[in-house]
């Protein structure tokens, strides 16, 4: 028998006979390994970063919220008002969030980075629960249920620590990016900021009008003035994110920078200092002369004198 040529057609079907073919790709060891699906591969160096950057990110966040209401509130030239800087690096909330955070990026090595982000945002809350039972662990045996889930204070530090790891995960996203990513960085930026100075304006509107026992709070005209700087710098740096972001063309920078200005916006307008800002009271109405009583004979008040 002889070999079929590659232009010879089979007697049975008609169809070409690729004999030589099928026997060259049996033999070619690469054509079978471009066909089958290769395995994504674990970029250690690329998580290490993607790591660092999302908790550097929260940490610098974390600081300068902080330091922005230290400031605003004592001073620049208060230094024991500093002391609460180095209480916020050992908090025991942030400390178990990043602990939870390097497991989650280093643990879940397939999982995609919309679904680690989700966790890590999960870890805020979950980081405070775990630093609450620790603190309870040796009077757990007569400890109750509140005590064990923790103070309402607590709670409101984790709920800023949730939106500071929000902050931080859309900055990463922003800054990690692949396109464009010099308009996405900027962006980012400003919308960790904006978001930043946002939660600056609620403490700031909270700080001025809380108070004990009934007593009227006093409004002054340099807290008129705090609110005014804080609140144009936040629209204009919500406003910045907002167009560089569309320069950008991502997505989903686009719809949180909207999301976060909408809301710096809103609550720029509900917590005015002060809160008559954009509603001043009318004017007391005037009296009307001759609103008295008639007295008697010769009163000016009485028709006719």
């Amino acid at each position: 028998m002889r070999a079929s040529d590659p232009g010879e057609t089979d007697p049975m079907s008609g169809a070409p006979t690729d004999a030589h073919d099928s026997h060259d790709a049996h033999d070619d060891p690469g054509a079978s390994a471009e066909v089958a699906p290769r395995r994504p591969t674990f970029d250690v160096r690329a998580r290490v970063v993607e790591t660092v950057v999302l908790v550097a990110s929260v940490l610098v966040l974390r600081l300068l919220g902080l330091l922005l209401l230290v400031s605003s509130s004592y001073g620049l030239g208060s230094f024991d008002a500093f002391g609460p800087l180095v209480a916020m690096v050992a908090d025991p909330n942030l400390l178990v969030w990043v602990a939870l955070t390097v497991a989650v990026q280093f643990g879940f090595r397939t999982m995609p980075r919309p679904g680690r982000w989700a966790l890590i945002l999960l870890a805020a809350p979950v980081a405070a629960l775990v630093a609450t039972a620790v603190r309870t662990l040796p009077s757990l045996a007569s400890a109750s249920l509140g005590a064990f889930l923790g103070s309402g204070i607590a709670w409101i530090d984790a709920g800023i620590l949730t939106l500071v790891v929000a902050l931080g995960i859309a900055f990463t996203t922003a800054a990690l990016g692949r396109e464009r990513r010099t308009s996405a960085r900027i962006a980012g930026t400003l919308l960790a900021l904006g978001g930043l100075l946002t939660m600056v304006l609620v403490w700031q509107a909270f700080e001025t009008y809380f108070t004990l026992f009934g007593v009227v709070p006093v409004v002054t005209a340099a807290d008129g003035d705090r609110y005014v700087v804080t609140a144009s710098i936040t629209l204009g740096a919500l406003a910045g994110a907002i167009v560089f972001a569309a320069i950008s063309r991502r997505r989903g920078l686009i719809v949180a920078s909207c999301i976060v200005g909408c809301l710096g916006l809103i609550i720029a307008f509900a917590v005015p200092v002060p809160s008559d800002r954009f509603a001043p009271a009318p004017p007391p109405a005037p009296t009307e002369r001759g609103g008295g009583g008639c007295m008697g004979e010769g009163d000016p008040n009485c028709i006719g004198g």
